[in-house]
């Protein structure tokens, strides 16, 4: 099975918020019942992907296998200084990644990263940072086995 992975274009804006609904869908059912369906679709959601895909500041990469989007990463540039106050680390943030199923765990996941740490050396990052939920394990496994590392823990609470 070949992947190629290219930088999304305005074309493929609608594709990617295709795939970013099913992804909304599985970490609402699975991780965060507060997640807000109607946004991805929405006025919000489609200016914050054309905002990602159009911005040298942002990283939009689509999987592609048998010329049909798989998978997408979304990632943006920190603020150089906005990682704890140190002025000359510049702080990338990968946002978003999410794979259709059935073409999961075929190192799809693996080259969109690649390919985003790429984007992050050409852009002089020093840190790559995400957030991800404590209870998405394969996630956490994923992300720990590509060099991240614990660095800080939110807890949150209902009120």
């Amino acid at each position: 099975m070949a992947t190629t992975i290219r930088k999304a274009t305005m074309k493929d804006l609608k594709k990617i918020q295709e795939l970013n609904l099913e992804l909304f869908k599985k970490e609402k059912k699975e991780y965060d019942s507060l997640l807000d369906l109607d946004w991805v679709l929405g006025k919000d959601g489609i200016e914050y992907y054309k905002n990602r895909i159009s911005k040298d500041n942002s990283c939009v990469l689509v999987s592609i296998v048998d010329g049909k989007i798989v998978g997408y990463l979304c990632g943006e540039l920190g603020k150089t200084g906005a990682y704890r106050r140190l002025s000359k680390v510049i702080p990338a943030y990968l946002e978003t990644i999410f794979i259709l199923e059935e073409f999961r765990s075929k190192k799809i996941g693996k080259k969109l990263y690649d390919k985003f740490i790429e984007w992050c050396k050409t852009k002089n990052v020093s840190k790559a940072m995400l957030d991800v939920s404590t209870k998405n394990k394969l996630a956490i496994k994923f992300y720990r086995k590509n060099k991240f590392v614990d660095y800080s823990l939110t807890l949150e609470t209902d009120l």
